[in-house]
């Protein structure tokens, strides 16, 4: 029992990290796509011709908890909701020093960011 209460944490905690604001363009989510088959452009990636925007998405994720990697994986898993079966990464920003400093000294969280577009490519 103690066994699935810790697992049942580790995934609250792992989920949980990070927090995606959608801002939908196009309702495509009737047509929902695994998060296995939504690819990602990085900044300099070309976006190939013909996509549609679906959403605008912002995520937040604690920097002590969170990597680059966990912020893709909740775009992709949003996107994916969405219809979308791309998503272009605009920006990804680490704190500042002045909010690492208010987290060390105040306890508050340092929160690294991210804006994306999901797009829909033919």
């Amino acid at each position: 029992m103690q066994q699935a209460a810790t697992g049942l944490v580790i995934l609250v905690v792992a989920t949980g990290c990070v927090t995606v604001n959608k801002t939908v363009l196009q309702d495509r989510a009737n047509a929902p796509v695994p998060t296995t088959q939504v690819q990602l452009l990085l900044p300099g990636d070309e976006v190939p011709e013909g996509c549609e925007r679906v959403a605008i998405l912002h995520a937040s994720g604690d920097e002590d908890f969170t990597d680059e990697t966990d912020i893709y994986n909740k775009f992709r898993e949003e996107a994916g909701k969405l219809g979308a079966n791309t998503v272009e990464i605009r920006t990804m920003e680490d704190p500042g020093t002045g909010e690492r400093v208010a987290s060390a000294l105040l306890g508050t969280t340092s929160d690294r960011d991210s804006e994306a577009i999901a797009l829909f490519c033919p």
